[in-house]
């Protein structure tokens, strides 16, 4: 594990030839008491060393092979890793210290600053249009089908008549429906009214009443000798005083167009109060929302619109902008005023503030939390893969500058000891 010729390596090797010396000079000079405590100095370095090179070794090895209680990390690297991951959990990312972090964390002005680029709306807008995008290409629509079907189904049969008829009143009269309705009837009638038929149809109705009230006798034949009664000039003023009275009901703000539209809104007005009609129309909701084809006809709209899209798509194109610009623009303004109107009530509104800030803490805490487990399964899934080598080195390399200073102070400390053995032992002869 040791990289050669290190400084702990160099005070063992140092030890040992002091110790070769000491021997030689106490060989040679055995009365000598100096060369006494040489001797004795430099064997307890050297066993001090030694000893100390042992434990340190037999952490990651066996030292000279010896096989009992050494190689302690390879033989208990299950322990270790647990003890890591443990280490890592409960004291790097303890539930203490992650709540500590976080609320130093200023969360609400960080998501303000957030929401108010326009990168953001956009990017927000934009998702929420590729939602649309993707329901409309989806190829089964059944619960929104179903949804919208009896969505028109409960409006159709929420309607009041009498609110629908007195809503169609107003409408007719704001927009001048009732008018511009009068004007194309008139015009109509009286094409009719102008033709040859129409007075002939006249003229005969006339001889049938002159038949009907003079009969064929005396003055019948009298009247036709002296044509009193002319039938024919008769059709043709009625067929223009009518084509005349017709004229005036078509002409824009006329008394006579004005009292029509009166006596048409008085009618509605009175049909609103019907209990009869009002009846027949509330039958004639209820069968409409029942026998019409609402659900075929909205699955027709999507696959045409889904068919349309994918052709567009497939173009590059957006297919809502391509065949709804209208509804386009106006989903963008509605979502650009909605984020502003969701930008006003989190700025404004404190109780709101306090209800997103508590939100987004307990949502990072629990992501946190959530990383402690996580992280310790990272660190125990490494860990494991190592080699009983690697991890030795992944060990050592973190401590190596302490452990050649336990051997380097195991030969001071044994050189010290022996110094004092030899002192004591010659103080108390």
């Amino acid at each position: 594990m040791t990289r050669a010729w290190n400084k702990a390596d160099a005070a063992l090797v140092t030890s040992f030839f002091f110790f070769l010396l000491s021997l030689y000079l106490h060989l040679h000079y055995p009365s000598v008491i100096w060369t006494d405590g040489m001797l004795m100095v430099s064997e307890a370095a050297l066993v001090g060393g030694v000893a100390d090179w042992f434990a340190v070794t037999a952490l990651f090895r066996r030292p000279l092979g010896f096989p009992y209680h050494t190689a302690i990390l390879p033989r208990r690297r299950d322990s270790f890793i647990k003890a890591i991951v443990v280490m890592v959990q409960k004291e790097f990312f303890s539930r203490r210290k992650i709540f500590r972090h976080i609320e130093k964390i200023h969360l609400f002005p960080m998501l303000q600053d957030y929401l108010r680029k326009e990168e953001t709306e956009a990017r927000m807008t934009g998702t929420v249009l590729h939602f649309i995008r993707a329901a409309f290409l989806r190829k089964k629509n059944k619960k929104a089908i179903a949804y919208l079907s009896e969505r028109l189904k409960n409006i159709l049969l929420r309607e009041d008549p009498s609110e629908l008829m007195r809503r169609f009143d107003m409408l007719s009269h704001t927009n001048e429906w009732d008018q511009k309705a009068l004007v194309r009837i008139s015009r109509l009638l009286a094409q009719e009214v102008a033709a040859d038929e129409t007075r002939q149809s006249i003229r005969d109705e006339l001889a049938r009443l002159e038949h009907e009230k003079i009969g064929d006798g005396f003055l019948s034949r009298l009247l036709e000798v002296t044509n009193t009664v002319n039938l024919d000039e008769g059709a043709e003023l009625i067929q223009r005083h009518t084509c005349h009275v017709l004229s005036e009901l078509g002409r824009a703000h006329s008394p006579l167009q004005e009292n029509a539209i009166a006596l048409l809104h008085d009618c509605l007005r009175d049909l609103r109060q019907d209990s009869e009609l009002l009846r027949l129309a509330r039958d004639l909701q209820e069968r409409l929302a029942c026998e019409l084809p609402i659900e075929e006809t909205l699955a027709r709209l999507f696959q045409g619109l889904r068919n349309h899209f994918q052709m567009d798509l497939k173009r590059e194109v957006d297919p809502i902008a391509e065949h709804m610009p209208v509804f386009y623009t106006h989903l963008q303004s509605i979502l650009h005023v909605e984020y502003q109107h969701m930008l006003f009530l989190i700025e404004e509104r404190s109780e709101l503030q306090k209800i997103i800030t508590k939100v987004l803490y307990d949502l990072l805490a629990r992501s946190a939390l959530h990383a402690q487990t996580l992280v310790g399964v990272i660190v125990g899934n490494v860990l494991s893969r190592l080699t009983d080598e690697e991890l030795n080195h992944l060990v050592y390399d973190k401590v190596e500058q302490d452990l050649l200073w336990i051997r380097v102070n195991g030969s001071l400390v044994g050189g010290c000891i022996g110094l004092l053995i030899f002192v004591g032992m010659n103080l108390l002869a």
